[in-house]
């Protein structure tokens, strides 16, 4: 049986996988499978014969991929962390060009990508102790990341009263609100939803207060 990668009623946009595309397509399918069972039965639940059989393939082609479980485990959050990045780069890229509005589209962003990924909010509240060289993996993307973007500001002059020193520990400050926020305003009856909106615009306004100096929202 061939495999279809694209066919938008064209015959000839049909065409069969090759090699790398086959076996880059098998490794997603089992970073999907993991994903939905840490989801499900949480990281102690997630074996690689559960993995597996959800990804359809054989228990011995999960060692052509991963070394281990394990392995595999400390991979799944750093992948689902860079999928993240790239969503709220979009969304930011979107946004008016104003720090004000920037920051806003970065919490809004995360917020859309929890509720579109609900097993991340399982994955990243128990990888510290089940996954943690993938949890200290995604802790460094995101910090990079969000540090950039706050130097930015400083060096467009968008954040007056703060010296460049400050940032590292600034952006942990707002990294840290978000989860906060996601645990207490995200979760309702085992669901991941949006946040109410005074939540964004109670953030944005001690951030605009504490770091864009009396900028307008």
């Amino acid at each position: 049986m061939s495999t279809i990668v694209e066919n938008r009623g064209n015959p000839d946009s049909a065409r069969r996988l090759n090699r790398a595309e086959k076996s880059e397509a098998t490794r997603n399918r089992l970073f999907t499978a993991a994903i939905g069972i840490v989801g499900e039965f949480g990281y102690a639940g997630t074996s690689v014969a559960r993995i597996t059989d959800r990804a359809g393939v054989a228990q011995g082609t999960f060692y052509n991929y991963f070394e281990s479980r394990q392995d595999l485990l400390d991979q799944l959050l750093p992948s689902i962390s860079v999928t993240l990045l790239a969503h709220v780069k979009e969304k930011v890229a979107e946004a008016e060009d104003s720090p004000v509005a920037r920051e806003r589209a970065r919490i809004i962003a995360f917020f859309e990508f929890l509720e579109q990924t609900p097993h991340l909010f399982k994955i990243l509240h128990e990888g510290e102790i089940q996954a943690p060289e993938g949890f200290r993996r995604h802790i460094a993307l995101q910090t990079v990341s969000f540090e950039r973007a706050m130097e930015h500001e400083f060096d467009q002059g968008h954040l007056p009263d703060i010296a460049r020193e400050e940032i590292p520990a600034i952006s942990q400050i707002l990294l840290g609100a978000r989860q906060w926020l996601s645990t207490r305003f995200c979760v309702r009856d085992g669901e991941i939803i949006q946040p109410p909106p005074e939540v964004i615009d109670t953030y944005m306004n001690l951030t605009i207060r504490g770091i864009f100096s009396g900028r307008p929202a």
